[in-house]
């Protein structure tokens, strides 16, 4: 995707570069994208809620460093190493390879919003892509005097140095009269996508008892210094360094790894593996998932917090400890950051910008262009949700009624 996006530039006279410094720039393009999240860990986000001694971020520049990786042998061979991890840090020139691998527009999300409508079969990640990439443009922040509704070359300066660049800088955007209509479509769909797949009960309860059984064999080995028996070397040491690992150990983690793991320590016999994590692993190879209820929004008060309480004694006594099977869920996203959050949190900013004769002469966030947008823009989008055994369902909707929201999304 990132090649296409490229190309679809060029092939436009959009890249003012030539020769072997358009080369150049095309590889790190790819090559930024392609490893962009190498250092996620198992199970993605869940692996870091449980042993969080590094953010994937910051595995992934320890990766394209290690020069006894395969990743990052070729990329320091090639001479790549410091101008992957340059486009990262948003300091690499042209900005717009920045953007190819993190925008609202970026490779990631044109690639995975198509591929994952594609494999659960629904139509909400759809969008023309085509169209995107036939309209995709270069073009400089505001006019020449400043970024349009800037203070001037001090704010363009202030923008510059938290990552999104100068004004006067190549950016990705749109083609301001025939192509926002694609854009618009394409971050519904992403919108769409996290309310009614990724964000939806049964996802979240399979995830909730992944991040879970991790936890157990955390807290396990924390209570008898005991591993589960059989457990593979690399898991083993993961657990007892808490994630302190060296970058071989950690890249010989994955997915598949500990769904094996799971596997074998359901079918072991008792006191070979801790019971907890024995019963939360049978069900995840069984898929006997946690059943769900949708929580009202507002249940940060004593009333509900002593219903929890409530719910916890009545766990325990049927032999659940609530740690580990009444599981709360907060499932948030913010699905569009227009540029004025980007200046309030300090971040990049993603607004897409609408490009007109290579200047952004406005961004989709605004009204006038994009009213499904700017209802979407800076608002985050919570599901709170309670996951639980199926058996406890009757207890805890007797003793939740009163803060039980609908399923309706």
């Amino acid at each position: 995707m990132a090649k296409r996006i490229f190309d679809s530039l060029l092939a436009a006279s959009q890249i003012p570069q030539k020769g072997r410094a358009l080369e150049r720039t095309r590889l790190v393009a790819i090559a930024a994208a392609l490893l962009h999240d190498v250092g996620h860990g198992p199970f993605s986000h869940l692996y870091e809620k449980v042993f969080n001694d590094r953010k994937h971020e910051e595995w992934t520049r320890l990766i394209v460093r290690h020069a006894r990786g395969e990743a990052g042998r070729l990329l320091r061979r090639a001479g790549l190493v410091e101008e992957v991890l340059a486009v990262y840090d948003r300091a690499y020139r042209p900005t717009f390879v920045s953007d190819i691998v993190s925008s609202q527009l970026d490779a990631d999300r044109l690639d995975y919003l198509l591929r994952d409508s594609f494999m659960t079969g629904v139509a909400y990640g759809k969008y023309d892509l085509e169209w995107i990439l036939t309209n995709l443009c270069l073009a400089r922040r505001g006019r020449e005097g400043g970024a349009k509704g800037s203070g001037g070359k001090a704010e363009g300066r202030a923008r510059a140095a938290r990552g999104g660049g100068a004004s006067g800088d190549l950016r990705l955007a749109i083609n301001g009269t025939k192509g926002y209509h694609a854009a618009e479509q394409f971050v519904i769909g992403r919108y769409l996508m996290y309310q009614q797949v990724y964000y939806h009960k049964t996802s979240r309860a399979a995830e909730q008892m992944i991040r879970t059984a991790l936890q157990r064999l955390v807290d396990a080995h924390t209570e008898t210094g005991r591993l589960p028996d059989p457990c593979p070397e690399s898991i083993g040491r993961l657990v007892v360094t808490r994630g302190n690992l060296p970058v071989e150990d950690f890249l010989r983690l994955d997915d598949w790894l500990f769904l094996s793991a799971f596997q074998e320590w359901s079918l072991q016999p008792s006191g070979r593996v801790d019971p907890v994590l024995r019963d939360l692993c049978d069900r995840i190879t069984r898929r006997h998932l946690f059943k769900t209820v949708r929580l009202m929004t507002d249940t940060r008060h004593k009333a509900f917090g002593q219903a929890i309480e409530e719910l916890g004694r009545l766990f325990r006594k049927k032999g659940l400890d609530p740690r580990y099977y009444l599981l709360e869920d907060d499932a948030t996203d913010l699905p569009y950051r227009d540029l004025a959050y980007s200046d309030r949190m300090g971040t990049a900013p993603e607004d897409i910008g609408l490009s007109v004769r290579g200047r952004i002469i406005g961004y989709m966030s605004e009204r006038s262009v994009s009213p499904l947008i700017d209802s979407i823009r800076n608002e985050p989008r919570k599901l709170q949700r309670l996951c639980f055994p199926e058996s406890m369902r009757a207890v805890v909707e007797r003793r939740l009624k009163p803060f039980i929201a609908s399923e309706r999304q």
